[in-house]
């Protein structure tokens, strides 16, 4: 927030910093944004040289979201500046500067050369007049949502420094939305770690603060059952909520989706007619409803061929009451052949009841084969997973297992260039997005998305100084902006070697420093700087538990000479030092004091114990895991038992020597840790992360498998999705030799596959992963291996793809 010099206005921006990002329970609530305008003022007497501090902003009260726009822009000009601007309906005298709220037909004045307003909706054009002798702002827009969107850009062109509110007399923009649909999903319920503890007033800002980037369209997650509460933080039930956020959302103009799958038999009849009365008195409860997008999957389990006549009765009732509003539904899990009967429905039937098909996560075909698929008629949507890193449609891509393991599915995640990457490579095979979302941990991904989504060609540092400036305040854009980069930077390659965690947290403690008093009430900035904190907690955690285990280790060696008993004392002691605390308990002091902070401030639930009360650890919950294990320590202390369980001293030995040389193997052998970024040289990437960031055709490192009490090497797979199989490769083998083959099956698919070396030699038919894990062998036939290559495939038979976790290649002695 921008920290000015008089006294009087730093009042009022300290005043107005809680109500500009968001309250949450506890915290002061921000004032109700107005309805509609207020009557009009006397004109203020203006102040020589003070720029658009003296403005009066025009806008027609007959025109309800010209009105809307013209409170919205006031209000946010206020928190960020402290400058309070009057609203009316008639231009002031021509020594008042003016901001001034118009369509296209019914503006005033002409724009400068070479400007024009776009044709394309909700297209817009801003420039700046000075002929009256005040200023005058145009904010001109082909239509009402280009006016809200003009208001909207407008805050993040204006000067708010410290010498008041301007901006620039050369100001000409003209620019028009690319993709019709830009929207994000931001569900009332528990499973969001987030959003079940927000009032409406909480709901409004956040979704102004998404109009200043372009975002149109809401999806709501509503409840069928009028009473249902399925959270403990909610104040309100779902259903309530759902009919105040359709009125507020309709009121910008803005497009209000419903996410509602069906769970119910409908092949029943009784139950079909049920499901339809209960989604018709949902229906006739909300005031504003523009679309319905219903989940074949994930969740929902009906069969494409009787969903889709009942979505034709759905349809009807919906038409009834809202007789605008579009449905859309997605092939989300549907089998290969149910894909084939949805598809063919599309083109037999060409219901004039649907408006389109949506492509989500678990989609099992990818978005070129769904749009080709699919008739001309319908539109396609994206629903993209924004806010999770492993588990997901986007995954992070060789994410250090460090992380995966502490920060988890949902954790705070500004990912701003893998976002604008991921949007644009699919972005002209749709109509636009709504994302999916389950909270504020992915804030930065929704203002990307709907940046790319207004201009697919913008500069992402560009966005990331507006996102700055628009939440931070003006004179931090370029530090917020070099953060947010650093933050994504935090991820990428070993944990433990890089040497920018620590250089990102003492930025965004500079930040922090510099945003004064806001970071008591900024929920953004709190959150980066909470995210810059773990990071360095991880790190600092991960070369201790590393250097543990190592003596552990060192101990387990001595043990011929020392004996097995106190060699395994020994390397237990080395690893028990975490149990000592964490390397730094000031760095845990501060992660959980702001966690505190950010549940008082926007309800964000970090953990699923008292006082945050998140629906699961998983759910966004990284203080749970701040005491998780990092090295093998868990396995090591089940090994100790079994080998202390052992009478033969020679059996004991020899088992500590397997747990010494685990990934030995041997020489003329290779040993691949799957699902290890760094340790997985024969692992075949049938495209890149570029040309695949959802993992359709290719494998990913998937996190998920045997628990906390397995080898880390366990805990993370090469993994791929929807039959596509996994491959590696060797080159450079002896070509007179004989191998083994040693391979480690694990994984939460829990798959059924087929393994087949060089295409024709089967090593192994349809094998279930073993109940209990562990290392398997089997001999690869010399034919296979005489040419000097050897290329291994992994054929999925049943469960969602294939998994392997570890990989040895032995040569066999002579």
């Amino acid at each position: 927030m921008s920290r000015l010099r008089t006294s009087m206005m730093l009042v009022a921006v300290l005043g107005a910093v809680c109500a500009l990002n968001g309250c949450g329970p506890g915290a002061e609530a921000p004032s109700e944004p107005q309805a509609a305008p207020p009557e009009p003022v006397v004109e203020p007497v203006p102040v020589a040289g003070e720029g658009l501090q003296g403005a009066v902003i025009v806008a027609s009260a007959s025109k309800p979201i010209h009105a809307k726009a013209a409170v919205m822009l006031q209000e946010e000009i206020e928190k960020r500046s402290g400058v309070r601007l009057s609203v009316s309906e008639s231009m002031p005298a021509e020594t008042v500067p003016a901001v001034v709220l118009a369509t296209a037909d019914e503006a005033g004045a002409s724009p400068p050369p070479r400007t024009e307003v776009p044709s394309e909706p909700e297209g817009y054009a801003i420039w700046v007049d000075t002929s009256r002798g005040a200023k005058t702002v145009h904010l001109v827009g082909r239509d009402d949502r280009g006016v809200l969107f003009a208001a909207g850009r407008l805050i993040l062109l204006l000067d708010m420094a410290e010498d008041g509110l301007d901006i620039a007399d050369d100001t000409n923009v003209s620019t028009a939305p690319r993709y019709p649909m830009r929207g994000h999903q931001l569900g009332y319920r528990n499973t969001a770690n987030s959003y079940d503890a927000w009032d409406l007033a909480t709901y409004e800002q956040y979704v102004r603060d998404l109009i200043l980037f372009g975002g149109n369209s809401i999806e709501l997650i509503p409840s069928l059952d009028p009473e249902e509460k399925d959270g403990p933080v909610m104040e309100q039930t779902m259903w309530d909520m759902t009919v105040a956020l359709s009125e507020m959302i309709g009121s910008y103009g803005l497009d209000v989706w419903f996410w509602l799958p069906l769970e119910g038999d409908v092949s029943d009849p009784e139950v079909a007619q049920q499901e339809l009365d209960s989604r018709r008195a949902l229906f006739e409860s909300c005031p504003n409803l523009a679309a319905v997008m219903v989940p074949g999957g994930d969740p929902g389990h009906t069969a494409p061929e009787v969903l889709m006549p009942w979505l034709g009765r759905m349809a009807e009732v919906m038409h009834e009451v809202h007789p605008d509003a579009t449905l859309w539904v997605s092939n989300q899990g549907f089998e290969h052949e149910q894909n084939d009967i949805f598809f063919d429905y599309l083109s037999t039937e060409q219901p004039d009841w649907l408006e389109g098909v949506v492509f989500g996560p678990w989609a099992k075909i990818d978005i070129v084969e769904l749009r080709d698929r699919t008739p001309d008629k319908f539109k396609v949507r994206r629903y993209p997973d924004i806010n999770h890193c492993l588990r997901c449609q986007y995954a992070m891509p060789k994410w250090d297992r460090a992380f995966a393991h502490t920060l988890g599915r949902e954790p705070i995640c500004p990912r701003p260039k893998a976002m604008a990457h991921i949007h644009n490579v699919f972005a002209p095979m749709a109509d636009g997005f709504v994302t999916y979302s389950d909270g504020i941990h992915d804030d930065l991904n929704k203002f990307v998305w709907n940046a790319m989504g207004w201009n697919p060609d913008a500069d992402v540092t560009t966005v990331l100084r507006d996102y700055g400036k628009a939440f931070f305040g003006q004179e931090h854009a370029d530090s917020v902006a070099l953060g947010m980069s650093m933050l994504e930077e935090n991820w990428v390659g070993p944990i433990a070697e890089n040497d920018d965690i620590a250089e990102t947290l003492a930025h965004w403690e500079t930040v922090a420093e510099n945003c004064g008093e806001a970071l008591s009430t900024n929920w953004r900035l709190q959150m980066h700087l909470f995210r810059a904190l773990y990071d360095v907690y991880v790190q600092e955690k991960v070369v201790a538990e590393a250097r543990y285990e190592a003596e552990a280790y060192e101990a387990l060696g001595q043990a011929g000479d020392t004996g097995v008993a106190a060699a395994i004392e020994a390397a237990r002691a080395a690893l028990a030092q975490a149990d000592e605390g964490p390397p730094s308990q000031a760095l845990r002091e501060r992660i959980q004091s702001l966690g505190l902070d950010l549940l008082e401030s926007i309800g964000f639930q970090l953990s699923a114990d008292e006082p945050y009360k998140a629906k699961s650890s998983s759910r966004g919950a990284v203080l749970d895991y701040l005491d998780r294990p990092l090295n093998n320590r868990p396995w090591l202390e089940l090994e100790f038992e079994k080998i202390l369980a052992e009478k033969d001293e020679a059996a004991q030995l020899a088992s500590i020597d397997t747990i010494l040389n685990w990934e030995d193997p041997g020489v003329g052998g290779f040993y691949d840790d799957l699902g290890h970024a760094g340790k997985q040289p024969h692992l075949v990437r049938q495209k890149t992360w570029e040309e695949d960031p959802g993992y359709v055709h290719s494998p990913q490192e998937e996190y998920g498998g045997p628990g906390e009490t397995g080898r880390l090497s366990w805990q993370d797979q090469a993994s791929t999705l929807f039959g596509t199989p996994l491959i590696m490769r060797y080159e450079g083998l002896e070509t007179d030799a004989a191998y083994t083959l040693r391979v480690t099956y694990a994984g939460r698919f829990r798959a059924t596959m087929t393994l087949v070396a060089d295409g024709e030699h089967e090593i192994h038919g349809p094998m279930a992963q073993p109940g209990e894990i562990g290392p398997v062998e089997f001999d690869i036939p010399k034919e296979a291996t005489s040419d000097g290559v050897l290329e291994l495939e992994w054929q999925l038979n049943e469960k969602r793809g294939c998994q392997v976790a570890e990989v040895w290649l032995i040569k066999q002695e002579n």
